[in-house]
């Protein structure tokens, strides 16, 4: 019988030779490079290497485009929910740092453009006073958490799980255990009968049912967007409980399916 010859897997010599972006977070973990920003604007502009470019995309920021010298800040807004108070927050900053300027994105997040490197401090500050944040806007970490748009108000949803989507968002945004992934990951709950908010494409899909009169989550996985069609191939096999019978204010952890 012949013999099958499996491919061996790479070393970390390899890896690091290889592929630029698993190099330059070994050398420097990206969300450190925060505390360099007074020394990257002293510098200048055109004197910061390439490489601090791409880990102050950790930060939820990166070049606009073209390269013109100046930054687009991503802010995440898990599931899309932003109260009055820090929507007139982000104006505020818009209006300041922005060119009174801002961008409703498709995973729900808000992106301003034109922010110039020394305002940079001043706007993360600005951001984070609102009681959102930028952090893991870019960069391998998971992404801004998605939901139903109308979560919590439409009438046919099975439960209310914007609880879940924010405490899974504040678990995951910073959390240097999940900032050194070996790719970005993009997470999404809904409880919404329509799944408008698309889990077949996310890497990550908690989908709302209710089993044996107990709310909870179907888990979709290896779900994205490319060039070709990525969509989840299979559920897993786990169901994810919610801790109260009633809605979604936590999970309580998984049970066989």
């Amino acid at each position: 019988m012949a013999q099958v010859q499996t491919a061996s897997q790479p070393t970390w010599e390899v890896v690091l030779k290889r592929n630029s972006i698993e190099r330059l977070k070994q050398e420097k973990f990206p969300l450190d490079i925060v505390h360099e920003l007074p020394s990257l604007i002293a510098r200048g502009y055109e004197a910061i290497p390439e490489e601090d470019i791409v880990r102050l995309n950790w930060w939820g920021l990166t070049h606009d485009k073209p390269k013109v010298g100046t930054f687009m800040v991503r802010i995440k807004v898990p599931g899309g929910r932003i109260t009055p108070a820090q929507l007139v927050g982000v104006g505020e900053i818009a209006r300041r740092y922005g060119r009174n300027y801002g961008e409703l994105t498709t995973r729900q997040g808000i992106q301003l453009h034109w922010v110039r490197l020394e305002q940079l401090p001043e706007v993360l500050s600005a951001v984070q006073a609102t009681g959102l944040t930028t952090v893991g806007g870019e960069g391998d970490t998971v992404r801004n958490v998605t939901s139903c748009p109308v979560a919590g108000v439409d009438r046919e949803e099975l439960f209310d799980v914007r609880p879940v989507v924010q405490a899974v968002a504040q678990f995951f945004y910073g959390h240097r255990d999940y900032s050194n992934l070996p790719r970005k990951h993009k997470y999404t709950i809904s409880a919404c009968p329509a799944q408008c908010n698309a889990p077949e494409i996310h890497d990550v899909a908690l989908v709302g049912v209710v089993k044996e009169g107990r709310p909870g989550f179907a888990v979709r996985v290896g779900g994205g967007l490319s060039a070709t069609d990525r969509g989840t191939r299979r559920w897993t096999d786990g169901f994810v409980r919610t801790a109260g019978r009633s809605g979604g204010d936590r999970l309580a952890g998984a049970a066989p399916g």
